[in-house]
């Protein structure tokens, strides 16, 4: 045969290159500056670890980020008023990864797993913080490969479907988020902002063309000093929403989106209101955004063929690519009556509760992922106490939950990324609380696989004297593997031709110890 042309096509498949978690020690102290009082008691802490941005180097990861922390405290004095002191400590390091080079996307997060605080003296609090980096690096490869041979019968090309995602972008991105909120009537006028937590609540993804719109709630608490005399300390909760569309090159609205948001930076100030009083909180909030689109394809590739008195030399290449098995987003309540301990004093009223949700265990069985961690929470109180008006009190919430996840199995990677949506509490007793958290679980299941794929074909002509010395007919008893298109490439013969010669209707519909009759092909 002369002038057989090859349909080729080009495929991107995507390659974990590699992924490592290491747990890093992060100890130091925080100093009370001059312009404040003492401290007497250490009231609350909130600590946040941010990475701002991830390198990619040879055979390593870089990462820049860093520690947030902020500390609630009861000053030595006749008010016992309340203050707070601030640290952001930076994060500069790496990590090893084999294979790694400076073209390839990397990602890195970053995890609080445990910190503990110890009062040194009433000027300094030391600090130790276990941090889990997580990171994660992907490359892209081009594969050339044949899909089809150009005026040979369909029926003598056997392809098969490969189902594959295809990353379209990955995006780095941030957006702001602003409001102005007026402090309610019952609440004092503002002295002094003391901390302001946040998180990112009720997030949606919705894909179009050419853009991917990002909605969802930034959940705010800010305590501060009122200006009256007996003023301990008031808080404000604000929910602000936000819709930000972001252009990504090549999106389409079939598509899917992987995106982690968190609050990387915030200013908040008081304003003076119509009235000169300071009763406007002035809120802004960057959310970085970290996104990869991709689609989910099914390319039509050539398993195998063979053309009549020919000689198929095919030259194959094995290669892996993650598939995307299940993407799952679950919320689950979880619910629990704390007590106090007995050297705590009673509780008067809870000002606020807030919580930090981790995993200390994800396993894969059958079309489930189980999760398994706890809830580190904190309950700011007033307390019946004159001598310690404030008081704050920590525990540990365990949960467990089934995530439903078809098509999952032990051998696939999972990755869970878990969000406290809401928190709530009802004061049952002076030393019980109901504390109430929402949880949102999103859940990615990827299996490893693999194929060969054909990369070129050479051809040659069989031996005409091979084909001469083949016995002109043949009487073949059909084995358990056999399929119809095997048996006819394997005797040089057209499909059609077998099938009218044994009365077949059905080429797919052999058994085993069928009796075929197969006549040689001519020269």
């Amino acid at each position: 045969m002369v002038n057989i042309e090859l349909a080729r096509e080009q495929v991107f498949l995507d390659q974990c290159v590699g992924n490592e978690n290491i747990q890093v020690m992060l100890e130091g102290d925080l100093i009370v500056p001059d312009t404040k009082p003492d401290m007497a008691i250490l009231l609350q802490t909130d600590e946040k670890v941010i990475i701002d941005r991830t390198e990619a180097g040879a055979d390593r990861i870089n990462y820049l980020g860093r520690l947030n922390i902020s500390v609630l405290y009861v000053a030595k004095s006749a008010d016992k008023s309340v203050h707070s002191i601030n640290l952001s400590r930076p994060l500069d390091d790496f990590i090893n990864l084999d294979g790694v080079n400076k073209d390839m996307w990397v990602r890195a997060k970053a995890e609080i797993s445990n910190i503990d605080f110890r009062l040194v003296n009433d000027r300094k609090v030391n600090y130790r913080a276990i941090v889990t980096i997580s990171v994660v690096a992907e490359r892209s490869d081009a594969h050339e490969m044949v899909v089809h041979i150009n005026d040979v019968p369909e029926n003598q090309l056997l392809k098969t479907n490969l189902n594959i995602n295809r990353t379209i972008d990955n995006k780095i991105d941030r957006f702001t988020v602003k409001d102005q909120v007026p402090l309610p009537s019952n609440k004092p006028n503002m002295r002094e902002i003391l901390q302001v937590t946040s998180t990112i609540a009720n997030q949606d993804v919705r894909i179009s063309s050419g853009r991917v719109s990002i909605s969802g709630q930034v959940l705010v608490t800010t305590l501060y000093r009122g200006d009256g005399e007996d003023s301990l300390i008031e808080f404000i909760e604000t929910e602000i929403a936000f819709n930000e569309p972001i252009d990504v090159s090549g999106s389409k609205d079939d598509m899917f989106a992987d995106v982690f948001l968190q609050v990387v930076d915030y200013h908040v100030v008081s304003r003076p209101d119509d009235d000169g009083e300071d009763r406007i909180l002035d809120l802004e909030f960057a959310v970085g955004v970290e996104m990869k689109v991709y689609s989910t394809d099914t390319f039509s590739i050539l398993e195998d063929a063979y053309i009549i008195n020919q000689h198929l030399h095919l030259s194959k290449n094995s290669v892996r690519y993650p598939r995307v098995v299940c993407v799952n987003r679950n919320q689950a309540p979880i619910k629990e009556v704390v007590k106090i301990g007995n050297s705590m004093p009673d509780i008067f009223q809870v000002f606020r509760v807030k919580g930090h949700a981790h995993m200390d265990d994800v396993k894969v069985i059958d079309d489930k992922v189980v999760v398994e961690g706890a809830i580190n929470t904190d309950i700011l109180y007033l307390a019946e106490n004159d001598s310690s008006p404030l008081a704050s009190y920590r525990t540990v919430i365990p949960y467990k939950q089934t995530i439903e996840a078809k098509g999952a199995r032990a051998s696939m990677r999972v990755s869970v990324d878990i969000s406290i949506d809401h928190a709530a509490f009802n004061l049952l007793s002076p030393n019980e609380t109901e504390v109430r958290f929402q949880l949102t679980f999103n859940t990615q299941v990827i299996e490893e696989e693999s194929t060969s794929i054909i990369s070129n074909i050479e051809f040659t002509d069989i031996d005409p004297d091979f084909l001469s010395n083949q016995a002109s007919m043949t009487v073949y008893i059909v084995q358990g593997s056999d399929s119809l298109w095997k048996i006819a490439k394997r005797y040089n013969t057209p499909i059609d031709e077998l099938m009218a010669i044994n009365d077949i209707d059905v080429p797919n519909r052999l058994s085993a110890g069928q009796k075929l009759l197969i006549l040689k092909k001519g020269v």
